[in-house]
């Protein structure tokens, strides 16, 4: 308290400058400069801190410095923490109004010197007062009765997509899907392969061991196991053929109706000329195009989910058919 208090003695109400020019000073002394460096560097840190427009231009120049940080750089984080310190030390809560022309008043007292302060940090010094100024609500217009404006009929499916800039869009989202839809049934047709390869070897291997006599005559209940895999195995290779045989879906259009030109079944009972004209027709008309794409890919993904039926009952049957064969011989193979 007596340091304190002798410090404040010195220094009046520049406390703080004051106490910045000493940590200055003996930060200097350490570092074993001038002393005559050491006294100027004090001087302008308190003409800086104390001055209402310092004599230097170092002095200028720390001021603008110290100001730019204070009120510009760091004000938003700033400000929240200089209420809490002026509430704590008032022993007050101060109002909302009452802070913001605070605020305003120390804003407007930082002016810079030198004219690179002004040219980078006036501009934001001006926007921090501005957001500060009081503000007054306008007052809300009369309300009126809003007309009753018709509502625009929707558009129809696909009618203006070819007009509009997203038309690169679409075309990645029919060419994804197409490509989706193609890579999921080359993965369909290639697990259906798999089974069928699995099953034709299996029933093969199940028909040569129940004509074997000697394993049967020997043990007759080994006949329950094989019968048992045959049936499941030959259940398993018939829907796993279901999955991958090829299914068409063709029909000819009555005369009011629109031919898809996208996929074959739809277009093989035209002649080259009709055939031209629906793909002319399609091409021309982009709701047309976009209408028949949909649809393509909307039947792609009927197929497919056929085709995952089958499959998943075709592994199911042959998954449950092998655990309950292999039950069945060990059964029969500690029985017999």
């Amino acid at each position: 308290m007596r340091c304190q208090d002798a410090f404040r003695e010195g220094f009046g109400a520049n406390a703080n400058s004051g106490y910045i020019a000493i940590r200055a000073e003996f930060f200097l002394a350490e570092q074993h400069c001038a002393p005559e460096k050491i006294q100027a560097v004090r001087q302008c840190i308190v003409s800086a801190l104390t001055e209402a427009r310092p004599k230097t231009a170092e002095a200028q120049v720390l001021s603008d410095a110290i100001r730019a940080f204070d009120w510009v750089e760091t004000f938003e984080s700033r400000a929240p923490l200089l209420r809490l310190e002026r509430e704590y030390q008032d022993q007050e809560v101060a109002g909302e109004e009452a802070w913001r022309h605070y605020l305003r008043e120390q804003l407007q007292r930082g002016l810079f010197f030198t004219a690179y302060a002004k040219i980078t940090w006036e501009q934001a010094l001006a926007t921090n007062i501005l957001h500060l100024q009081p503000v007054h609500p306008a007052p809300a217009p009369p309300q009126q009765e809003p007309a009753a404006t018709p509502k625009p009929a929707a558009p129809a499916r696909f009618e203006r997509l070819a007009r509009r800039p997203l038309r690169s869009s679409i075309q990645t989202f029919f060419r994804a899907n197409y490509a989706n839809h193609i890579r999921l049934s080359a993965i369909a047709d290639n697990k259906a392969h798999i089974m069928i390869s699995v099953n034709s070897i299996l029933l093969s291997v199940a028909i040569s061991m129940l004509t074997y006599q000697s394993a049967t005559n020997k043990n007759p209940l080994i006949v329950l196991p094989i019968m048992m895999f045959l049936v499941t195995s030959l259940t398993s290779l018939i829907f796993a053929v279901l999955s991958s045989r090829p299914r068409v879906t063709s029909f000819v259009p009555a005369p009011d109706q629109t031919v898809s030109p996208v996929f074959f079944g739809n277009f093989i009972h035209l002649t080259l000329d009709q055939y031209e004209a629906a793909v002319d027709a399609m091409l021309r008309d982009g709701s047309l195009l976009f209408g028949n794409m949909a649809r393509d890919i909307y039947y792609l993904g009927q197929v497919l989910d056929r085709k995952y039926r089958l499959l998943t009952f075709s592994y199911t049957v042959f998954m449950m058919g092998f655990v309950a064969t292999v039950g069945a011989f060990l059964g029969a193979y500690f029985l017999g």
